[in-house]
């Protein structure tokens, strides 16, 4: 057998059966203000109390995200507007406060309070039947007088594991390697983390392409797609992809930046995204997760 039939067989093997098992059983099920999105061993939950957060995907008993009990501010995935040197801290409004929940049939809303920053966020979730994934759709409102410069900044925080995506232009300035153990092989820069004693923070600001990144651990990977900008469009001071190590590599957070744009009073702008949890089985190498992702369905409607 060539090794492009035993590619596919690994295809067919882990990705249909983890696709299969959702079948048409989505539910949304709410539980202390937390929102929970399933479909089979598939669950996403947000939580409505605490900024709209991600506190939770996983696959059966396979949780992806941190938990509180690792760092009891920075855990789960959030959304926050970048560059980091206008927008830090996060507005509270955004990244704690309870949110608005709507549920429209399958599709789980959720919209932020407004302070003075006079930003308002709304974040919508649904899982696709065909495939098991989850699309995500931010919306970012300037609700002031005055346009706003701003981006997009989606971050998810894992544990361990090797996280990867393709990179971008290798000799731009936004390159900043900042973590010792990565390296680009065939285009991909890899990050094996290896937790090391009294591990200072570390982080990574990297051009990409494709417009994805993926994380594997513990048998399982995650891909997150999102819309793929050109350098000219980065937000001052960051990269389009991101990785950073909390103190004594507690926790990695997966970071991806939207276009930097100027908001004009009153009009929003959409960042979406869709993201994959595939159990993958034992033993896989890097060969064989790449090659499962270019056969997911990457596309963002």
């Amino acid at each position: 057998m060539n090794s492009k039939a035993t590619k596919y067989i690994v295809l067919l093997v882990f990705l249909v059966p983890a696709i299969a098992k959702g079948h048409n059983n989505h539910t949304i099920r709410c539980t202390e203000n937390v929102y929970t999105l399933s479909l089979g061993d598939l669950s996403f939950s947000v939580s409505a109390e605490t900024g709209g957060r991600i506190v939770s995907f996983r696959r059966g008993e396979s949780e992806l995200l941190t938990t509180d009990a690792v760092n009891p501010v920075y855990y789960g995935a959030t959304f926050w507007l970048s560059p980091q040197a206008n927008y830090w801290p996060p507005c509270p409004a955004i990244d704690k406060l309870p949110y608005e929940v709507r549920i429209d049939e399958e599709k789980l809303s959720m919209t932020s309070q407004i302070d003075n920053t006079n930003i308002c966020i709304t974040k919508e979730f649904s899982i696709s039947v065909a495939d098991t994934s989850i699309y995500i759709n931010y919306k970012i409102k300037n609700t002031s007088d005055e346009i706003r410069k701003l981006a997009p900044w989606d971050v998810s925080r894992v544990s361990g594991g090797l996280s990867f995506f393709p990179v971008g232009e290798k000799d731009d300035p936004i390159n900043k390697p900042g973590i010792p153990t990565t390296y680009i092989e065939n285009g991909i820069l890899w990050f094996p983390f290896v937790k090391e004693e009294n591990m200072p923070a570390q982080k990574l600001f990297s051009t990409a392409k494709e417009g994805w990144m993926a994380h594997y651990y513990k048998n399982i990977l995650f891909v997150k797609c999102f819309p793929d900008i050109q350098v000219k469009d980065t937000p001052p001071g960051q990269g389009e992809v991101e990785f950073f190590i909390a103190p004594d590599g507690k926790y990695i957070e997966l970071e991806n930046h939207g276009e930097y744009i100027s908001l004009a009073p009153n009009q929003s702008v959409e960042y979406n995204q869709k993201w994959f949890l595939i159990p993958t089985g034992y033993g896989k190498t890097k060969e064989d997760l790449l090659f499962i992702i270019r056969n997911l369905n990457k596309e963002i409607k």
